[in-house]
């Protein structure tokens, strides 16, 4: 029988959920404003990330963006090229993965089963693979020569 403790310790281990990520959602895109006391006169702007808004209609497709539009002060954060943001968790991102790795196992696998063998034989070549014609050395680092008769 195990300890109080022990039987405490191994049913919370039990029950205690597995966490892959702190934080499986972006929070680039919350539309919160914070305050900031060092913005002074800008104008202080949600959080509003440009990949959020639609392909058209700006006169800047490209930043998604109105001529003379207020940049956020952390542009770099929310603009069309920051960090994507992702709608998906963590565990459906892990099976696209492990299906991706599958299907790519199992193509490895149809191929290395099924591929042929030589529809020739190896070329050979005599006098122990023309070793004393091409210049061999006792001694080489690199060894001077063909495949022998008897290599395989």
């Amino acid at each position: 029988m195990l300890r109080p403790s022990a039987r405490l310790l191994s049913t919370r281990l039990i029950q205690r959920p597995v966490v892959v990520s702190a934080r499986s959602q972006s929070t680039l895109d919350t539309g919160k404003v914070l305050d900031d006391p060092q913005i002074g006169d800008y104008p202080n702007l949600p959080q509003n990330s440009a990949q959020s808004r639609g392909p058209f209609g700006w006169w800047d497709p490209q930043d998604k963006r109105n001529f003379g539009e207020d940049l956020h002060e952390e542009d770099e954060l929310y603009g069309v090229w920051a960090p994507d943001l992702h709608t998906y968790s963590p565990y459906k991102a892990l099976a696209q993965l492990v299906a991706a790795a599958g299907v790519l196992a199992t193509v490895a696998g149809i191929i290395y089963k099924t591929h042929p063998e030589r529809p020739a034989v190896q070329r050979t070549y005599p006098y122990d693979g023309l070793k004393k014609s091409m210049g061999y050395r006792e001694g080489d680092v690199r060894p001077r020569g063909a495949r022998p008769d008897n290599a395989e």
